[in-house]
Formats: C-alpha cells, structure tokens, sequence
C-alpha cells in the first residue's frame, strides 16, 4: 500500500491517511485481515510525525474500519462488522453535510452535485451491494 500526502491540501494529514485506507478498501485494494504498515514505517515513509499516524489509525478503529493485535499491528476489519446502523448513518451524514457545505460555497448546483454522486457510486458499485443487501 502506497500512502501520499498532499501537502496543499486543506484536509488535515491524518484525515488523508483516513482517506486513503477507507478509499483503498472501498475498492478492494485492501482486504479483510490484511496487515497494515506500522506506525513507525508509515512514519519514516512520509516523513511525518508518528503521532499523526496513530492519531488515524486510532480514528479508523473507532469507525470499525480497522483493528488493531497488541504486538501485530493493524489489519483491515471486517467489513460486514458490528457497525450499527446508526453509527453508520452518523459517519456518513457528517462527511455529505460537509461536501454539501463546499458546494454551497463552490456555487455548484444541485442537480451537478447529484450527478457527481451518482458517478461516484457507479465507480464503486454502491448500487450493486444495495440491490443484495435488500434483496
């Protein structure tokens, strides 16, 4: 797995890590049980502060995205986790308010925004998990 950290971005690094591995596994380029890099690799990788790398990885394991083995490291949770619904919703809602807040102020309408959306889920087959999760 290979980390990159845009220095120009207004996201905080560790919201960019948090990025990446959500997005990583979204796309199945990281999967259930697989071992993550250690703080201390991360950190001499992109030379920056161990802390802000434990820092997301602590945030990741309070979202159920990943767990951490005393002594092992960090591995990918289980995805079809104890997540509740709510916490789910919660998460989820937190991070469209906040698109939704820069596109207000980016002027872009709602019909684009929308159309955005519905790209973004065609690229991850949201549609094709939702018709077996109701099915």
């Amino acid at each position: 797995m290979q980390f990159k950290i845009e220095n120009s971005s207004n996201r905080p690094v560790y919201q960019q890590l948090m990025d990446q591995v959500k997005r990583d596994i979204a796309l199945g380029r990281l999967i259930k049980d697989e071992k993550l890099p250690t703080v201390r690799e991360l950190s001499r990788q992109l030379a920056i502060n161990p802390n802000t790398i434990a820092k997301a990885y602590r945030q990741l394991e309070q979202e159920g995205i990943i767990v951490t083995r005393p002594g092992s490291g960090a591995f990918v949770a289980n995805m079809d986790s104890n997540l509740s619904r709510a916490v789910k919703e919660k998460l989820i809602s937190e991070e469209l308010e906040r698109i939704a807040i820069d596109a207000y102020h980016m002027q872009i309408d709602r019909s684009t925004l929308s159309q955005w959306f519905e790209k973004a889920v065609e690229k991850f087959n949201l549609t094709g998990k939702k018709e077996k999760q109701n099915g």
